[in-house]
């Protein structure tokens, strides 16, 4: 009996982290849209990194042809190369950072933990207990109880699509709905 009771008082907090479908619809829209924008900037980002590069380069060898011409003095030219080299090195680590690819993964578990959240009470209401326990253990930190109520403590991101769906407010910005 008292398992029945804790039972209904967990689908009732899965219950809380529903998604309504066209609120799943829109947010992973958005997260494609968002994707797709973040490879344009970092397009353009490291496009912006060569060019300080290429200038910086260009400064380098200016620099050289005018310390073999004599026009600047060897303390100068050590301490401006010293300055350039670190310079250098952290665009040429900007460049790299650039131009690894987004993880594809993080799109598909954004996806992956709205379906979950969508679809968790119903999942809970047709498992077995071990089942039942793993679901809990992905979506639940901690609860407590006294006997009779069941506060639930959700792990992140469920706290946030919690939240979000108790005051049905979905929008991340005031202007996304516009």
């Amino acid at each position: 009996m008292k398992e029945e009771i804790l039972g209904r008082q967990f689908g009732e907090v899965l219950k809380k982290i529903y998604v309504p479908d066209p609120v799943l619809k829109d947010v992973v829209a958005s997260l494609r849209e968002n994707e797709d924008k973040s490879v344009a900037e970092r397009r353009e980002t490291a496009s912006l990194v060569e060019r300080r590069l290429a200038a910086l380069r260009r400064r380098m060898e200016q620099a050289y042809l005018d310390k073999l011409d004599g026009n600047i003095t060897p303390d100068f030219w050590t301490r401006m190369q010293q300055d350039w080299q670190q310079e250098e090195m952290r665009l040429e680590q900007s460049l790299r950072t650039l131009g690894q690819p987004l993880d594809p993964r993080r799109l598909l578990d954004a996806e992956r933990t709205l379906e979950l959240a969508k679809k968790a009470r119903s999942l809970y209401e047709v498992q077995n207990c071990d089942e039942k326990g793993k679901l809990l253990k992905i979506v639940l930190s901690n609860c407590s109880t006294d006997g009779v109520s069941l506060w639930p403590v959700y792990r992140k991101p469920f706290d946030m699509i919690f939240n979000r769906a108790k005051t049905e407010e979905w929008c991340a910005r005031e202007d996304s709905n516009f």
